[in-house]
């Protein structure tokens, strides 16, 4: 179910998204040959960094990593083919690989064949577990995409989980929090949630305070190691944390607020989900964390669920 809302947000459209996705896939396209930056990417399409990853991801069904590596492959699979005395080597160098070692691996994992072999065989065949080619270049031409394309099909999945997204304004958090490094999963949370509660729990939170888990970094991006997972609670007017908990305000303002009823294996789909209502209704992203937003204790749930908002800050009018 989708409710409504008063709320106003910058307006970008989905067509907006899809024209600056091509024009940052285009822009991957033509610099193959070099090392690229996703902050780079983003900048060439007009996206912030922030949130550039996911929304990549969500609208292509594929990484900027795993998407720019396939385009490499793809381009020295042709190279391969067409320039019969050239060698693998420079073939490697000339598609952005930093090492022949390092392409032949890619490669093989990727054709599931040498290079040797592959222009031995001379087939031209580029089927690969990544499904048919699409070449981007041909998405955008003078102001028109193709919805059609399969390229933009990632959208049109059909939900898994029964979701209820709606624009909320939410209020500024000031909470109490600790923080982890490390991947993002049961375990970091875990860790995380269990040092909040011990310090808390004396103290008769939660009773009507609010409980947050907010996720810094995208783990396609960021190294898990250096992952950062702050597990919040809202500190009631006047008072002040103690030692061994810190103090933070999460900013306040208009979000997207998708929500789930899900089980700990469901949180991936649940986010899958969220950014892609997210990025249906055409929405920006602004440049603050995403969180959960908890309602409930999953062991008190009579199918160990949780009850749970996943909130994208958007940008204000």
């Amino acid at each position: 179910m989708e409710q409504k809302s008063s709320l106003s947000t910058a307006p970008v459209t989905l067509m907006d998204y899809r024209k600056r996705i091509c024009e940052a896939m285009n822009y991957i396209n033509r610099h193959l040959g070099r090392e690229l930056s996703l902050d780079e990417i983003a900048k060439s399409a007009a996206f912030s960094p922030f949130h550039f990853h996911r929304i990549f991801t969500t609208l292509t069904g594929e990484s900027v990593a795993a998407f720019t590596r396939r385009l490499r492959l793809e381009r020295a699979a042709n190279q391969l083919l067409q320039k019969p005395g050239e060698s693998i080597t420079t073939i490697a160098m000339d598609c952005g690989f930093s090492s022949s070692q390092n392409f032949a691996k890619a490669f093989r994992q990727f054709f599931s064949m040498s290079p040797t072999d592959y222009r031995k065989s001379k087939t031209g065949n580029t089927g690969s577990k990544a499904g048919n080619v699409f070449h981007p270049e041909f998405a955008y031409s003078a102001g028109m995409v193709l919805p059609s394309s399969p390229f933009f099909q990632n959208l049109k999945k059909r939900r898994e989980l029964n979701m209820e997204g709606s624009i909320q304004q939410i209020p500024a958090y000031r909470v109490a929090y600790i923080r982890k490094l490390g991947a993002y999963g049961h375990e970091t949370c875990e860790k995380a949630f269990g040092e909040l509660m011990a310090w808390a729990g004396p103290k008769g939170y939660p009773g009507s305070e609010t409980v947050l888990g907010v996720y810094w970094d995208n783990p396609e991006v960021t190294p898990p190691e250096k992952c950062r997972m702050d597990a919040c609670i809202t500190l009631p007017e006047g008072t002040e944390a103690e030692e061994g908990v810190s103090v933070q305000k999460l900013r306040g303002g208009p979000y997207a607020v998708c929500h789930f009823e899900v089980s700990d294996a469901d949180f991936p789909k649940a986010w899958d989900e969220a950014f892609r209502w997210f990025m249906e209704k055409g929405y920006a992203c602004d440049d603050s964390p995403c969180f959960e937003r908890y309602h409930n204790n999953s062991e008190e749930h009579p199918e160990g669920k949780w009850v749970v908002d996943i909130c994208i800050p958007l940008k204000p009018a």
